[in-house]
């Protein structure tokens, strides 16, 4: 199987859709710091902090 080459980043609110995209890579603030997922990232369960999220796309 092949690893997959971009990684699709869904954000909602409790209302509505906020972002769907297809990026090369996330950064997302943890409860103990920032984290990178990269596409192929082993499945996680992560306690979210508060702080800003950015993603990147080519």
């Amino acid at each position: 199987m092949a690893i997959p080459t971009r990684l699709q980043l869904q954000i909602v609110s409790a209302d509505r859709s906020l972002v769907n995209e297809t990026v090369d890579e996330v950064e997302i603030p943890g409860a103990d710091g920032y984290f990178g997922v990269l596409p192929g990232h082993t499945p996680l369960l992560a306690v979210l902090g508060a702080g800003e999220l950015w993603y990147r796309q080519g």
